[in-house]
């Protein structure tokens, strides 16, 4: 005899034990659950008894899996909160290149909003002069008569200038404001957000055009109500249920 532990080769492993007693519970539960009504005492008590096994082999399973989990979970956590200080962005924490990032776009926000300011001013002013020659070369074609050729050429001379006009005026539709010096350039991006001003009209409407989602809003509040032990909810019937536990 050495004294060395004896290491089993057939013995399950952890997962494989809470599995074998859990297959084997679910199939006595068959047994008993075959569609036929409960009318016995003696069945309702065994059932009783297979439900706090199962309920044990669960328990069981779950603390297999927490003892399996836990070393993924550890290290997953440890690298989390190696990373966190980093470029974590949580409502708890953020990180440095997030603080930068937000530091950067608030240094830049106010000069890109006065440069594209400039820039849709420029491109106002040049799309009006473009609308006001092609006015005018309309206008000089349509009173250029039939038979006077130096009319008709000074009107086509005018159309030419609407059309340079024009022209010059499209790219400074795409002119944004921009900030180069990387991969990609940080420009300015509209965006929308809705902002509450009367929330009876709101609700109105959503209750108007979505009354699905609205409605589900509406449970939610009740089944909270409900949880708190409220028994009176206007426009609910509270209604009792008994279940098994």
């Amino acid at each position: 005899m050495t004294g060395e532990p004896i290491h089993l080769s057939n013995e399950p492993s952890p997962f494989d034990a809470v599995r074998i007693n859990i297959e084997d519970l679910f199939d006595q539960a068959k047994g008993f659950l075959d569609g036929e009504p409960v009318t016995s005492q003696a069945v309702a008590d065994e059932i009783g008894a297979l439900m706090a096994e199962i309920r044990q082999a669960e328990k069981a399973a779950d603390e297999a899996r927490k003892m399996e989990n836990k070393p993924f979970d550890e290290g997953k956590a440890a690298v989390q909160e190696r990373y966190l200080p980093l470029i974590g962005n949580t409502t708890k924490v953020k990180g440095k290149t997030v603080l930068a990032l937000e530091a950067c776009k608030s240094a830049l926000a106010p000069f890109l909003k006065k440069l594209d300011d400039e820039k849709r001013e420029a491109e106002r002013i040049a799309r009006e002069a473009a609308e006001a020659k092609a006015r005018e070369a309309a206008e000089a074609a349509r009173a250029a008569a039939s038979d006077d050729l130096a009319a008709k050429e000074a009107a086509e001379a005018l159309v030419e200038q609407a059309r340079k006009a024009e022209a010059e005026a499209n790219p400074l539709t795409n002119d944004r404001a921009h900030a180069t010096g990387g991969a990609r350039a940080t420009t300015l991006r509209t965006v929308y957000r809705a902002e509450m001003v009367d929330p009876h009209i709101a609700a109105a409407h959503y209750w108007r055009t979505n009354p699905t989602a609205f409605n589900a809003i509406l449970q939610k509040l009740a089944d909270d109500d409900v949880r708190a032990g409220k028994r009176t909810i206007p426009g609910f019937d509270v209604v009792e249920d008994r279940v098994v536990v």
